[in-house]
């Protein structure tokens, strides 16, 4: 007979942009649960909506997250907002500091447990000695692989179907709410009308995607350039 395991730590911290919740972020919350008292889910780039990467309100993407646990406490299961310091691409020790004050300002100390998926950037998050006291744990992307990206594709091309194969059954009521938000986005409005034209298919959705995507990191990555030479 198997034991029941109590949670292993106080606080886990799970940070992305979530953009919006699919079944791969569950699987990151599910993990910090289990292994913690508490979870503090930070949402980044709270300052930015209307755009490719960043289409949904935070307001949305926060509420998206609360309706999958709907009657959790707020002393357990705390979603906030988490600023970009300039872009969602500048990511170094500076903006894991950042992260690192922004838990400590919400929960009155740093986290006993991160728990975040296998992104490019999340090796350069945080400096050595700002982890000194934290575990780390990474869910390889390909245990499911789904995106954000992906989501918003099957969004576009209005593919309910598919969109509720890889999102949380408790969201599914919102899906009419999240595809008029999405579809109010001039970028997203200019990809459907775009891939129409050939074949509404998510595979013509993700071939214009990654060439809107790549100039408009060339460009974010230059005002960051930009700026810190200015400095």
């Amino acid at each position: 007979m198997h034991k029941f395991m109590p949670p292993v730590y106080d606080l886990s911290v799970v940070c992305g942009r979530f953009g919006h919740e699919q079944i791969g972020h569950v699987s990151l919350f599910e993990t910090a649960r289990m292994l913690s008292k508490r979870l503090l889910v930070l949402v980044g780039s709270s300052q930015e909506y209307g755009t490719l990467r960043n289409p949904f309100r935070v307001e949305t993407r926060i509420d998206v997250i609360k309706e999958t646990y709907p009657g959790e406490s707020e002393e357990v299961f705390m979603v906030r907002g988490l600023r970009d310091l300039t872009n969602e691409y500048d990511v170094t020790s500076d903006w894991g500091k950042f992260v690192k004050s922004e838990v400590e300002h919400h929960m009155h100390k740093f986290a006993n447990l991160m728990v975040y998926g296998n992104d490019e950037f999340r090796s350069q998050w945080f400096a050595a000695e700002d982890l000194t006291n934290t575990v780390e744990i990474i869910i390889p992307r390909s245990t499911i692989p789904i995106s954000g990206t992906m989501i918003r594709g099957m969004l576009t091309i209005d593919d309910q179907t598919t969109w509720q194969k890889y999102t949380p059954e408790l969201i599914h009521s919102m899906y009419p709410r999240l595809r008029d938000e999405l579809m109010q986005v001039d970028v997203y409005r200019d990809i459907f009308n775009t891939i129409r034209k050939q074949d509404l298919s998510l595979e013509n959705f993700m071939q214009v995607y990654k060439q809107l995507e790549a100039e408009d990191r060339r460009a974010k990555e230059a005002a960051i350039a930009k700026m810190k030479d200015g400095k």
